[in-house]
């Protein structure tokens, strides 16, 4: 029932975020209910609160591997197993950047994107073969997978933590997080320029000069075949620049009246 309580409070890391110290304050807001059952007596419960003052930040979604292994630290250290009253703040110090880089590669850097991608994307067929009513279906889509990943990862994190301790670090150095992150871009790549391609296809341009070319019927599994193959060769460009490709791309196919 504790870490569920915990698993709620979590999501306060970042309610009192501020210049000086970032996520310090959301950080002892989690901890607090833990240091009081642990401490009875206040001034020990002040020595121990002031410790976790100081600076931290890290991403917001992967920070519950840190405040389990930081809760069990505090647990130890009150029972007497624990002796050194510094490992809570060296876990906080040594963790916070790495598990970062991971969370702020891969939730906003990847998976946010591809979410936005889909959601570009059931806008832009909306449009194009349903009607414009559905249009209220790509946001409430964009909101429920991109919460369900992150929310079930952060769940998963901190139960795993508290029963796992130091051994989490090995599972989450393990996770194939890089792979999983090449695999979204490039399906994410294909599913925006589906997207482009489909929103050219219904507005498209008119062209300046009436010629043969833009007369000719191009079947469309061409322009299919044309558009993922050009997403699966250039798939290991980095995404904007692939990005700005595609647009232009489509922006070529639609003034020819492809």
């Amino acid at each position: 029932m504790i870490k569920n309580f915990i698993f709620l409070r979590t999501f306060f890391l970042q309610a009192l975020w501020n210049f000086e110290r970032l996520q310090n304050i959301g950080f002892l807001y989690i901890l607090y209910p833990v240091i009081k059952s642990l401490y009875k007596d206040k001034e020990e419960r002040k020595k121990v609160l002031l410790r976790h003052i100081g600076f931290f930040n890290t991403n917001p979604y992967m920070a519950n591997i840190i405040i389990a292994m930081v809760i069990n630290a505090e647990n130890n250290i009150a029972s007497g197993q624990e002796q050194n009253i510094k490992k809570p703040e060296m876990i906080k110090s040594v963790l916070a950047g790495p598990v970062a880089a991971i969370g702020d590669s891969f939730f906003w850097g990847t998976w946010r994107p591809f979410v936005s991608f889909i959601a570009i994307l059931l806008i832009i067929l909306s449009m194009n073969m349903f009607s414009v009513n559905f249009l209220w279906i790509a946001p409430i889509i964009f909101i429920v997978l991109y919460n369900v990943v992150h929310i079930a990862f952060r769940y998963w994190s901190l139960i795993v933590s508290f029963r796992l301790n130091d051994k989490m670090i090995k599972i989450v150095s393990k996770l194939e997080i890089k792979f999983m992150g090449d695999i979204f871009r490039i399906v994410g790549l294909i599913i925006i320029t589906l997207a482009i391609f489909f929103y050219f296809k219904t507005f498209g341009f008119v062209p300046v000069v009436d010629t043969e070319l833009h007369r000719l019927v191009y079947p469309d599994v061409l322009i299919y075949g044309a558009i993922f193959l050009i997403s699966f060769l250039f798939g290991r460009i980095r995404p904007v620049i692939m990005f700005y490709f595609a647009l232009i791309f489509s922006f070529i196919l639609g003034y020819l009246g492809i």
